[in-house]
């Protein structure tokens, strides 16, 4: 971080202090002694949501499935997550979003060799065009942003575009889900070159159904990149 964000971090934190939303205790939305309370995800598969190293999706598992792993840091069912996420994404408090940048750049470290940075790219999760005029901005912009300069990894948000206004997800049954995101998303043509035989990494701040992250993997994997994996602050 910079040291003009420094000051400027500083100075909102002045004029309008953190809270943390357990304790009370000011300069943090979740103090080290609060987090360190919380229970977080230990490492599973996301599609039979046992065991697995590092996340990675079993091999008896991959069907139909484009994704190489989904990292999760928190339980969405804490009460203290539940209520940073929908205050960072729904209310315009997006320095509680750039809050929860260290705790998974951390964790994605603990689960991802890291070798060679120029082998990964960072995008956010593409949001419709209305969608993000209503919030005025896109809370996995905002997270991919914080984590890409922490990591010094590449990041690049017009990779992938949301090109049709869809309906939410988790109010859908399976069928009508996939029927909502059918041909949803495309990819900018203009950097099928630059996503050839890379590692994706997409950020964002809650998983509520796969079916979203399998077919934007199902897209990136078709234009020949390398591995695909999520990095989400909070699922079930």
């Amino acid at each position: 971080m910079s040291k003009l964000s420094t000051i400027i971090n500083f100075i909102k934190d002045t004029i309008s202090p953190k809270y943390c939303y357990s304790c009370k205790i000011e300069w943090h939305f979740l103090c080290p002694q609060c987090l360190q309370k919380l229970n977080t995800h230990k490492s599973f598969c996301y599609q039979c949501k046992l065991k697995s190293d590092d996340f990675e999706i079993h091999k008896k598992c991959q069907k139909n499935v484009y994704y190489d792993k989904i990292i999760v840091n928190f339980h969405y069912r804490d009460r203290v997550i539940k209520k940073l996420i929908k205050d960072g994404k729904f209310y315009g408090r997006q320095e509680i979003l750039i809050d929860f940048w260290q705790h998974l750049s951390t964790l994605f470290l603990e689960k991802e060799k890291l070798e060679k940075k120029e082998d990964y790219i960072i995008i956010a999760t593409p949001m419709d065009f209305f969608r993000k005029i209503i919030r005025w901005y896109n809370q996995s912009e905002v997270l991919s942003k914080s984590i890409s300069k922490n990591l010094g990894l590449e990041y690049n948000f017009k990779i992938i575009k949301k090109i049709k206004n869809t309906k939410q997800q988790s109010k859908l049954t399976k069928k009508e889900r996939e029927k909502n995101l059918k041909n949803s998303f495309k990819i900018n043509k203009r950097y099928i070159k630059q996503i050839k035989w890379k590692t994706i990494i997409l950020v964002d701040d809650v998983i509520s159904t796969w079916t979203t992250i399998n077919e934007i993997a199902k897209i990136l994997k078709e234009n020949k990149v390398k591995k695909v994996i999520w990095l989400i602050i909070a699922s079930d």
